[in-house]
Formats: structure tokens, C-alpha cells, sequence
């Protein structure tokens, strides 16, 4: 059995239109609300009411793509509508900026919930055409492109934003309509997935090792979201440094990131005579790296200088990041992926919503000096509830092909 390597890099870059998005909107649209309000529990409020309106969104269109069938395929046709109009709203967010409160609010609300309506069905793209035991493998393969677009918007973006705020988001958008020309011209779906269709029943939150599984899926990014979130802000207000500079140290984080993303995936599902260390095991293990980072993080008076810690989150976000969807995947049951899928993304929008408000309460009231302690705390819960996982690992590849 191997990876169908062609396929998993065009799934790829997909991926890598929705992680090009994502680090440009966390690191600045802070900034681009504090041009119009002071308090920053209220921006932390603002930067969640698109997950509160793709909160249903996502687990939905995961379950609608399960059943679409069109000449297209049936995950690729929601790439082709919903990515050129979050391509449109993004080149909006600049203009709201500079011009009105509610158009940049509507403008980002309208942007996030047309990404939620393509990116579960992209994603579970993966599982549809992966046997469960190489899921991790492709999954790694997945997060290098999606690593790769954080290292393209966070260099590019502090570039573009000295020359211009607003510039980032337009650039995202071009690559975004790139993107999708690409699916449309060039890509097609296979007719075969993985998996058979069934009716969809939500077992799933019966399952005490899926309970336990989304609980840790929800800590760790309520975590790791506010880290991107709030680090530029914490690095202009509390140690005074230019955000863009901030924003240009988050390139050593995706660059860790990049880098070590396909190892994470053959670390826990392993390669050759090489068995693995086990999804679980990796997962915890990054997590412990990633309380450590935050530690040390938290005892620098200029992040500047460290930039090998933003390369410790990075490292240790792969091993976490890139097991723990096949992790989700494995648990699903036949005709289930893209439902699976969009409880995932269900799970950590809900940690969108929780964290950057809480974050940003903390800091009006008691200070930025929390910013990492707290970050340790979520992740120490992660790994308790990760403790508690009991299903998941990969399949031995006899039983696959059963």
C-alpha cells in the first residue's frame, strides 16, 4: 500500500489557499479594529462573530458535501464558488478600514463565512481518496502546503504591510482566484473515494474517546489561536515593538512548521522498519514542547532575539496539527469523513469563539503578563484530555484492506 503522492499534493493546494488566509486575518485584523475601538475584550468579541456564524456552517457543509454529486466531484464544486467570493471580501477589508467600521466588520464577516462553506469540503478531499493507515502520512504532506502558505503570508504580509496595510489582504486574494482557476482548469476529482456513503447518525458524541478527542482539539487551539491572535498586539503594547516586526517572527514558526510537518506524520504512523511512536504519543508529546515554548517565551523582554522559541511552537505544532484530524478521521464511520470533518472545524471554531475574547478580557483586567501563562494552562488541559484517548491509531494495513 502507498501514497498516491500526485493526488496528495493537488489536495494540497487547496489546503494551501485556506492556511494562506488565516495568519494574515489573525495577525492584523486586531490592529484594523483598534483603529475604531479601544477596548480589547470588545476586539476579541469582533474577531469571533464570524465563527459564531460559520459555527453551524462548517459541520453543515461537511455533511452536504458527503452527499453532493456533480460532474465536478463532490467536494471540489464548493472550492469553485465560495473561493472566488472570499477572494472578494478579503480585498473589501482594507476599504472597511479605511473608511467604516461596519463595512470592515462586514466585510470580514462575509469573508469568513464563505471560507466555511469550501474549507471541510477541501479538507476531507484527503480521507476520500487515503487509506486510514497512510492518513497521517498524507495529512503531513497537507499541512507542508499549508505550512508553506503560513511562511508566504507572514513573510510576504509584513513586507507588504510596511508598504501598505491593506496590501496583504489583496495579495491573498489574487493567490485565492489563482487557486481556483487552477481546481477549475487543471484538477479533476476522483470518481472513487475511500469510502462508502451512509447516513450520517452523531454517534460521535457517544463515543468517549471522540468526547475526550474534540475537548483537546478545543483547548489547544483556543491556545494556539490566541497566540496568533494577540501576539502582535502583545508585542506593540507590552514590549513596544513594531507589529509587522512581530508579525515577521511568526515566519519562524511556520518555517518549523514547514519544515517538519511530513516527519510528524511518519513519527507517529512510521516509515519502513521504523513502526512509529503512535498518533497519540506525538500529540502529547508536542503538546509538552509547546507548554515549554510558551514558557521560555513568557521570560523574554524582547522577542526579537527570540526567534529559535517561535521555531520551538512551530516544530511542536506539527506534531499535534498534523495527527490529530487522522486521529478524528479514524474514528468516523463508513460515508462519514466530510461530517467527521466538520466537526473538527466545529470544535475548533467554538475554541475561536472562547478564546480571543477570554484573552482579551484577561488583559484589560489583569494585564498582558498572562498572555502565555494562560496559553500553558490550555494546553496542559489539552493534554489531560488527549490522556484519556483511547481510539484513533492507524490501522495495521491488512485490516485497511479488509
Amino acid at each position: 500500500m502507498r501514497l498516491n503522492w500526485k493526488n496528495t499534493f493537488i489536495i494540497g493546494l487547496g489546503f494551501f489557499g485556506v492556511s494562506l488566509v488565516w495568519p494574515l486575518y489573525n495577525a492584523y485584523m486586531p490592529i484594523f479594529y483598534a483603529r475604531y475601538i479601544e477596548a480589547k475584550a470588545t476586539i476579541g468579541y469582533l474577531m469571533t462573530i464570524d465563527n459564531w456564524l460559520a459555527l453551524t456552517l462548517t459541520p453543515l457543509v461537511g455533511f452536504l458535501s458527503d452527499r453532493t454529486r456533480t460532474r465536478f466531484g463532490r467536494r471540489i464544486p464548493y472550492l469553485l464558488v465560495f473561493a472566488p467570493l472570499s477572494a472578494l471580501f478579503l480585498m473589501l477589508i482594507p476599504v472597511g478600514w479605511e473608511t467604516s467600521l461596519w463595512l470592515l466588520l462586514g466585510a470580514a464577516v462575509l469573508m469568513n463565512l464563505s471560507m466555511a462553506c469550501w474549507r471541510s469540503p477541501i479538507v476531507a478531499l484527503m480521507p476520500d481518496v487515503t487509506p486510514p493507515p497512510l492518513r497521517s502520512k498524507a495529512n503531513g504532506i497537507i499541512n507542508f502546503m499549508g505550512g508553506l502558505a503560513y511562511i508566504v503570508a507572514m513573510f510576504g504580509g509584513a513586507i507588504l504591510y510596511r508598504m501598505y496595510p491593506g496590501l496583504p489582504f489583496v495579495a491573498s486574494a489574487l493567490l485565492l482566484l489563482g487557486i481556483t482557476a487552477i481546481f477549475y482548469f487543471f484538477i479533476r476529482e476522483p470518481e472513487h473515494s475511500t469510502e462508502k456513503s451512509e447516513r450520517f447518525q452523531f454517534a460521535l458524541i457517544r463515543d468517549r474517546s471522540a468526547i475526550f478527542m474534540l475537548l483537546a482539539i478545543f483547548c489547544w487551539f483556543v491556545a494556539y489561536n490566541s497566540l496568533e491572535t494577540w501576539v502582535t498586539t502583545y508585542g506593540r503594547e507590552h514590549l513596544g515593538m513594531h507589529e509587522a516586526d512581530v508579525a515577521g517572527l511568526l515566519t519562524f514558526s511556520g518555517g518549523a512548521f514547514l519544515l517538519f510537518a511530513i516527519p510528524s506524520g511518519f513519527l507517529a504512523d512510521g516509515i519502513g522498519r521504523f513502526k512509529g511512536l503512535g498518533r497519540k504519543r506525538t500529540i502529547l508529546g508536542g503538546l509538552l514542547l509547546m507548554i515549554l515554548a510558551f514558557f521560555l517565551l513568557d521570560l523574554q523582554a524582547n522577542l526579537k532575539s527570540a526567534w529559535y522559541l517561535f521555531a520551538l511552537v512551530g516544530f511542536a505544532w506539527s506534531w499535534v496539527s498534523i495527527n490529530s484530524y487522522p486521529m478524528i478521521t479514524q474514528m468516523a464511520g463508513p460515508g462519514q469523513i466530510g461530517a467527521y470533518t466538520g466537526m473538527y472545524y466545529l470544535f475548533s471554531s467554538m475554541a475561536n469563539i472562547a478564546g480571543p475574547p477570554l484573552f482579551g478580557w484577561v488583559f484589560d483586567h489583569y494585564g498582558y503578563r498572562f498572555f502565555f501563562p494562560l496559553g500553558i494552562l490550555f494546553m496542559a488541559l489539552a493534554a489531560l484530555c488527549m490522556l484519556l484517548v483511547t481510539k484513533g491509531e492507524k490501522e495495521p494495513a491488512a485490516e485497511a484492506r479488509a
